[in-house]
């Protein structure tokens, strides 16, 4: 089933992905917006960049290995998807500040009523956005959204010993 969605944004109707969200979420995944790409396969996560965030939540045993789209598989599991932005662009330098802005309280809106145990920042920049610069990566001590913990995934081409670290404490904090 496809997750491409028509909806306003900014004044202005954009073709993009629906929020995978409800009540009860063990996480959501916050990106920062959609890729072309994602949009036109109606998925999150399509591109390179993507599915090697899928291969994590694999590897930390938070997204099941299994036939179908994965955040199809991970939405059945507990896990959903949002994006700070909603028009899709290339890259996300072609996000304008504004619509950071304009994101951040619809962000913060629906993280408190679907109330999850916890949010993962796909990319540090959204969560940078959100929050002021962040030093690290993994679960960032003292800052929550909507009252669930925050956890940054580690940047796509950091070293594997520091990735495989902060997998096993996302792998615990949803034990």
């Amino acid at each position: 089933m496809s997750h491409r969605v028509t909806e306003e944004w900014m004044g202005e109707r954009v073709e993009t992905l629906e929020d995978l969200l409800r009540p009860g979420l063990r996480a959501i995944c916050i990106g920062i917006n959609p890729a072309p790409k994602s949009v036109a396969a109606g998925h999150y996560y399509q591109g390179t960049l993507g599915q090697r965030f899928f291969e994590r939540l694999r590897s930390a045993d938070i997204l099941p290995r299994g036939s179908g789209w994965e955040d199809d598989l991970g939405f059945e599991n507990g896990i959903g998807f949002t994006d700070i932005v909603k028009r899709p662009t290339r890259s996300a330098t072609e996000v304008r500040p504004s619509e950071f802005v304009h994101g951040r309280e619809l962000l913060q809106a629906k993280i408190e009523a679907v109330q999850p145990r916890l949010v993962i920042f796909t990319f540090k920049k959204t969560a940078n956005v959100l929050f002021g610069p962040i030093a690290g990566t993994g679960q960032i001590q003292g800052l929550d959204l909507g009252g669930a913990p925050v956890f940054v995934m580690p940047g796509p081409f950091r070293p594997r010993n520091e990735v495989e670290a902060r997998l096993s404490q996302l792998r615990a904090m949803l034990e």
